[in-house]
């Protein structure tokens, strides 16, 4: 009999837990997928807020306390980060994490973030990536295959809908991630070889913070896999899940 594993996917920024929609209905029996929405990331209700990254943490540890292990927890993107803040408090609440493509590590060096600090430049960029002229050519950057037309209208909307996604930019910092301390759980840091967004350069920094971990950069993916490859993308996570639940990785 298969084992049940609960994984808990984590959004980026500019979205919700819709964008793993797609790929949801295609894991196993014995997955349970759960992909929840963040406070101020939900498009379909106004929920101004004023989160630290603490109460984030403890948001996420809320909506974890009730699912029955083995828990993998994993972040996208922004998502990520979260997953970070969390296991800084939290670890004993989870029996792995998934880190796909996620920021932090380098924003220190990289220059598009420092611009998005700028007054405006967060709140002009999600509308031009969300308004309709603009979509068709940010949709051939964002995925490498043609997309279901009412689900990409979703994906934009969500942007300029997005309560939080300015004060991102301003709530994460480099400062933040090297106070990170050593994290005590099982990681997988895993990557699309081809993420324009997010090079794979940026796991180095944070193999640190784990003293297990291990990499899996999959060679056809970009940054939305979970959106342009769901079928890949449901085989993988529940490879890893199954591995991290099993403790069965050699982790190096």
């Amino acid at each position: 009999m298969e084992q049940k594993i609960s994984i808990i996917a984590i959004h980026g920024n500019g979205g919700g837990g819709f964008r793993f929609d797609l790929a949801k209905p295609l894991f196993p029996s014995n997955i349970n997928f759960l992909n929840p929405t963040l406070p101020g990331f939900n498009v379909n209700s106004i929920q101004t807020n004023n989160f630290s990254m603490r109460e984030y943490s403890e948001w996420l540890a809320n909506y974890l306390k009730d699912i029955q292990p083995p828990c993998i927890l994993m972040g996208h993107g922004l998502g990520g980060v979260f997953v970070l803040e969390f296991l800084q408090h939290y670890p004993e609440m989870v029996d792995g994490v998934i880190l796909h493509s996620i920021v932090g590590a380098n924003l220190n060096k990289r220059v598009f973030p420092k611009v998005m600090k700028l007054p405006f430049v967060a709140w002009l960029t999600k509308n031009i990536i969300a308004h309709p002229i603009t979509r068709p050519i940010i949709s051939r950057k964002f995925f490498q295959k043609k997309i279901n037309n009412m689900y990409k209208k979703i994906f934009f909307e969500a942007f300029a809908k997005c309560e939080a996604f300015e004060k991102m930019f301003h709530l994460i910092d480099y400062s933040w991630f090297k106070s990170l301390r050593p994290i005590p759980v099982p990681a997988v840091f895993l990557w699309g070889e081809k993420d324009w967004i997010l090079k794979t350069n940026e796991i180095n920094a944070l193999q640190k913070l784990f003293s297990l971990n291990y990499k899996d950069i999959v060679p056809e993916w970009d940054h939305f896999p979970m959106i342009d490859r769901p079928e890949s993308y449901a085989l993988k996570i529940t490879e890893l899940a199954n591995k991290l639940s099993e403790n069965s990785y050699a982790f190096k």
